[in-house]
């Protein structure tokens, strides 16, 4: 047995022995030949509804479960907020090694990462102007380690660095390249693996339609699920879910699963993009969510260029909550307007077209054009946006696709073609929407002038109620 089945069948040895209860129908397997590292495989057929595994509680690496919980202030963890703590947490276990409860779990968890936060200069170039460059997060994740999580380790050094008579030079080198690297490779494994743990007795406000706020799911302590994260995902062939119970979590079949099948999870809607910077690699499947960013800055230099640019108008829209950061251009089957880009973006580019006095009436009455109701010039202004924006890539669609023939995934998965050709292919699916925008666009902008002579808005049944129109998706 070789040194990955071995690593196996010890965590799942460990497992076991830690009160999990794991079906005889499944096993992990080395699926590395098809570059998805240990997946979780059916042995024989498994029913709907059936429990592939029920993982206890106790189970889970948490700031909870861990030693350190007990001996550093709850103040100190409230403060560096759910990642920062979890990460000091699977630092603490990391250099505890083998005395760790979690030892046999870290030794099938993966050392090098393919995500972006990773990727070399020249490789992240490879992405042009999308905008997951800007989402990697990296310098300002440096800036958290720095400020935030160092002063703790250095605080706390010999609890962090038990029985080490060097535990304060070790908590000072942790501002070293490779104590930086480190702490960014406890981050990775968050990001990957990590699933939010709902408690044991939630305390949760949910509201009339059974849903808790966003910012309340943000606060959600995070922890790594030992079996749950080694089920790989796919979009289309998800047959399986991890649900939450008092003393366990518990995965189980969504519908049959066939004896020979793989079991996965779902990312839910991940763009491509997305897919990548979290997880480090991408798949066709997932192309169905891509979405292409249009930046705020993009749109008011348009907008000036266009001689419609106001800084009151723009002030009246951040009140009603429709200036973002970008806004979204996402796919569709089969491609429309409606359905794949931003209605807050026509709200804007809408409302900086408004004629003085319609701008005043509806601002009098606190309303928004309506974002179903666009008008010629409208579509003009958005066709055009849509074109810049294409510009902004280094290469046309045509000379991706045209370079893209032939080339493939497979190969090591961390070798710089491979990046190279992944970076291709998350560029062309944005330049695919972006193309296909300025395809309706342009259409659209015809048909209105076909079926109203002019771009001139009527003056009454153009207006919405205050507030944000959310996307259908």
């Amino acid at each position: 047995m070789d040194s990955f089945d071995e690593a196996s069948r010890v965590f799942l040895d460990w497992l076991k022995r830690s009160g999990a209860e794991i079906s005889p129908k499944i096993e992990l397997k080395d699926l590395r030949n098809h570059q998805a590292g240990r997946g979780v495989v059916a042995t024989q057929n498994i029913a709907e509804d059936e429990v592939l595994f029920r993982i206890p509680r106790s189970a889970i690496l948490s700031v909870e479960n861990s030693i350190l919980s007990s001996e550093i202030p709850k103040a100190t963890f409230d403060a560096l907020g759910p990642w920062l703590s979890l990460i000091l947490a699977m630092l603490y276990e990391y250099f505890n090694s083998d005395a760790s409860n979690w030892a046999p779990y870290f030794r099938v968890l993966p050392d090098e990462f393919n995500t972006l936060m990773f990727w070399s200069e020249d490789e992240l170039a490879q992405l042009q102007a999308s905008a997951v460059v800007h989402k990697i997060g990296r310098q300002s994740a440096d800036e958290n380690f720095k400020n935030e999580l160092i002063p703790v380790i250095k605080e706390f050094a010999q609890l962090i660095f038990a029985g080490d008579e060097r535990a304060q030079e070790r908590a000072a080198e942790m501002e070293s390249e490779a104590g930086m690297l480190l702490m960014h490779k406890m981050g990775s494994l968050i990001m990957a693996y990590a699933f939010d743990v709902e408690p044991a007795q939630s305390h949760k406000e949910i509201d009339e339609e059974g849903y808790a706020s966003e910012d309340e799911d943000e606060a959600l302590p995070k922890g790594m699920v030992p079996m749950a994260d080694m089920l790989n995902a796919d979009a289309d062939r998800n047959n399986a879910r991890l649900f939450y119970e008092e003393e366990s979590l518990s995965m189980k079949a969504l519908k049959p699963i066939q004896a020979g099948e793989e079991i996965f999870n779902d990312y839910g809607p991940l763009p491509r993009s997305d897919l990548l910077r979290r997880y480090g690699y991408i798949t066709d499947n997932y192309s169905q969510y891509d979405v292409v960013e249009i930046p705020f800055d993009l749109v008011a230099q348009t907008a000036s260029a266009a001689n419609v640019y106001s800084e009151a108008r723009l002030e009246y829209l951040d009140e009603q909550d429709l200036i973002e950061t970008g806004y979204d251009v996402c796919a569709s089957e089969p491609f429309t307007f409606q359905e794949s880009v931003s209605p807050e973006l026509v709200v804007v580019v809408e409302t900086l077209l408004l004629d003085n006095d319609e701008f005043e009436r509806l601002k009098r009455k606190g309303k928004l054009p309506k974002p179903e109701k666009v008008t010629a010039k409208g579509a003009e202004f958005l066709h055009r946006l849509v074109q810049v924006r294409l510009q902004q890539y280094a290469t046309t669609l045509d000379e991706d696709l045209s370079t893209s023939n032939g080339a493939s995934l497979s190969g090591e998965a961390m070798s710089k073609e491979r990046r190279y050709t992944i970076a291709r292919q998350v560029r062309i699916g944005e330049k695919k929407l972006l193309k296909q925008a300025e395809q309706a666009l342009e259409q659209l902008g015809r048909d209105l002038v076909t079926a109203n002579g002019s771009a001139k808005r009527p003056a009454e049944d153009e207006e919405a109620g205050q507030g944000k129109k959310q996307r259908a998706r």
